[in-house]
């Protein structure tokens, strides 16, 4: 089976991959006047973007939370 941290890697590449593939083609249904599509296909690509992410965000939001306990 699988390590931990290679399947991490896996899903992680694969949000990236989709974020990728949203963008263009929502660059696609743009060109094509399919506005309202295009607009779902760029906040798709948005959180799958984010989803890559999502380990730092987790780190970012647990110091912002630290900051504010601390203060």
């Amino acid at each position: 089976m699988f390590s931990r941290k290679i399947s991490q890697l896996i899903i992680t590449f694969a949000f990236f991959y989709s974020a990728v593939v949203c963008h263009f083609k929502a660059i696609e249904t743009y060109k094509d006047e399919n506005i309202l599509l295009s607009y779902f296909l760029w906040f798709c690509a948005v959180t799958s973007f984010a989803g890559g992410l999502r380990f730092q965000i987790a780190k970012l939001v647990s110091k912002i939370k630290e900051l504010k306990n601390n203060e």
